[in-house]
């Protein structure tokens, strides 16, 4: 659950991005994961959407990484976070104790808040994340 100031705006680095509504101190934690703002989505729900609607999900949708990592489901945020967008060098990283995303930086207002995919995610999950060789994507 966001648990900053925000918007959502034009993003440079595609679409649409998360925006910080006001200005934010490293440190702040600025997504803090809840499971009531989560949802879990199989294959076969997505499956039964109209196509439009199946594509819009699965752009926001993730799977997961590790121990996390969903078979034949998807998580979709269903607050703003789903806005992040990626970036190799991020203004929010995970922070495992705290189950969230902190500022590594300051972020000042109307600056996008990004993160790097691959703190959640397998490689191969998303194009610009390299699969390693003898991995199937």
């Amino acid at each position: 659950m966001m648990q900053v100031a925000h918007f959502v705006g034009p993003s440079g680095i595609a679409g649409a991005g998360l925006m910080a509504g006001a200005d934010i101190a490293p440190g702040t934690v600025i997504y803090r994961y809840n499971a009531r703002f989560v949802l879990i989505l199989d294959d076969a729900e997505l499956d039964a959407m109209p196509t439009a609607v199946r594509t819009e999900f699965i752009k926001y949708c993730y799977r997961g990484k590790g121990e996390h990592r969903l078979s034949d489901a998807w998580y979709y945020c269903a607050d703003d976070a789903r806005f992040f967008n990626h970036t190799d060098d991020p203004n929010a990283i995970w922070d495992e104790a705290l189950d969230a995303y902190v500022a590594v930086r300051a972020i000042n207002a109307g600056d996008e808040i990004t993160c790097d995919y691959r703190s959640f995610s397998e490689p191969g999950d998303y194009a610009f994340i390299p699969v390693p060789t003898g991995v199937a994507a």
